[in-house]
């Protein structure tokens, strides 16, 4: 009589004592050592954070451990990941916990890292998504859409060649590269963009010659506003503008507006007043008549808009220079003259430009 077999038996009982023995949890001395060489490997020697993949360790498992690892050293051959003010890059350990706190049981994860995202009110802030993952949360979005009842859009930077076409004026500017500022915590950072875009700005004739002789100064920039519509036929945003200005001209707009403010109020001193007056009168000796020196009224329209701006601003910062002496204000004092005297060179090369 032949014995029964048992090879098969036996052989998937080794089977199954060996994955007993995988699954047997690790001994404290095998968390410190794997988690030793997990902290040289990442190039952290701190105390603090070996216990932290200790801790990793034993609580989320080994493999857990492992694959978070391994996709670091993937990280880490190509660009890395930035901090989250995008200062800096991130150190390979800095990677290492980024990708643990977000993919952990936040139980846990409080437990290992109590500080965790905590505002100073202690609240706890959940970490945002990984910007390469936004198509796995975004395209089931599109099932079920919401609708736009406006937009519009803030352009700022210098326009290109102008064309004018009847009343239309018209003007490409170009975007190199999208710069990710650091954006408050739970919208995910991303990498700079380096694609053009190009935006294709419509204007009424009366907006642009508002602006248009602020434009000769190199350094000022414009400021677009409109309604944004993406243009397929030429491969862009096309900006219907609704409000154009320029940073010179919005810095003029504050500083006349604060002075109406201030001259609203009045001042309750009248020996501070007249004193006042009286620095503000010996100012205007040595400064730029606040007057034209020739009829305006022969001066293109635009021009003639703007010369009358550069009056009104240098006559608020001659008051403001006065009534800061008057007070013995020394605080942003050599500022306000610098722009006094930047304000009365343009009025001088605008009158020099239009000399008869």
């Amino acid at each position: 009589m032949q014995p029964e077999e048992t090879k098969p038996e036996e052989t998937q009982t080794d089977e199954t004592q060996a994955q007993e023995v995988e699954q047997e949890p690790l001994s404290p001395e095998d968390i410190q050592k794997h988690a030793q060489k997990f902290a040289e490997s990442l190039g952290e020697t701190d105390a603090k954070p070996v216990g932290q993949i200790a801790q990793l360790i034993e609580k989320c498992g080994l493999d857990f451990v492992t694959k978070l690892a391994e996709e670091t050293e993937k990280i880490e051959a190509k660009d890395g990941i930035k901090t989250h003010d995008r200062k800096r890059r991130r150190t390979k350990g800095g990677v290492f916990f980024f990708l643990a706190k977000g993919r952990m049981d936040a139980k846990i994860r409080q437990e290992i890292f109590p500080n965790f995202g905590k505002h100073a009110d202690g609240d706890v802030a959940p970490l945002g998504i990984d910007w390469s993952a936004r198509a796995e949360h975004m395209t089931p979005l599109k099932d079920e859409v919401g609708q736009v009842n406006n937009l519009t859009i803030k352009l700022i930077g210098r326009p290109g060649k102008v064309h004018t076409e009847g009343g239309t004026v018209m003007t490409v500017i170009e975007q190199k590269v999208v710069k990710a500022p650091p954006y408050p915590k739970g919208v995910p950072p991303f990498e700079d963009v380096e694609e053009v875009t190009y935006y294709y700005v419509y204007m009424s004739l009366k907006q642009w010659q508002k602006v248009e002789s602020y434009m000769d100064d190199e350094t000022d920039m414009l400021i677009i506003e409109g309604t944004a519509v993406f243009d397929s036929e030429m491969s862009g945003i096309g900006i219907l503008t609704t409000g154009l200005s320029t940073k010179m001209m919005e810095r003029q707009k504050r500083m006349n507006e604060a002075q109406k403010a201030k001259d609203k109020e009045g001042k309750s001193d009248k020996k501070k007043g007249k004193a006042a007056k009286s620095s503000k009168s010996d100012n205007k000796k040595s400064a730029t008549p606040s007057q034209p020196a020739k009829d305006l009224g022969d001066l293109p329209p635009s021009v003639s808009d703007k010369l009358k701006q550069l009056y009104s601003a240098a006559d608020t910062l001659r008051q403001k220079i006065a009534t800061m002496e008057e007070e013995g204000k020394t605080s942003g004092l050599n500022m306000t003259r610098r722009l006094l005297e930047t304000t009365e060179k343009q009025i001088a090369t605008l009158e020099k430009q239009y000399e008869s």
